[in-house]
């Protein structure tokens, strides 16, 4: 379910490289900054941050089930 809303909100998944821990990283590009979603695959939470891909700053981390955090990614502003 996650998957599809993020997709929707013109997330993709891409391959993380430096990932610790097991879960799915989405990216969604902008012109100012990135955000990135990680999604841990064993947890009910996610991390989302912004700015440069590599050097992004963690803006959110709580349960994926936050319908309210979740709508903010679609907005392309947020």
């Amino acid at each position: 379910m996650l998957t599809v809303q993020l997709a929707n909100a013109g997330f993709y998944e891409i391959s993380w490289p430096t990932q610790v821990e097991e879960g799915t990283t989405f990216i969604r590009p902008g012109a100012r900054e990135s955000v990135r979603v990680f999604v841990p695959r064993h947890s009910a939470e996610v991390e989302v941050y912004a700015g440069a891909l590599k050097d992004g700053r963690l803006v959110y981390q709580g349960p994926a089930d936050m319908a309210a955090q979740l709508t903010l990614l679609a907005n392309r502003d947020n």
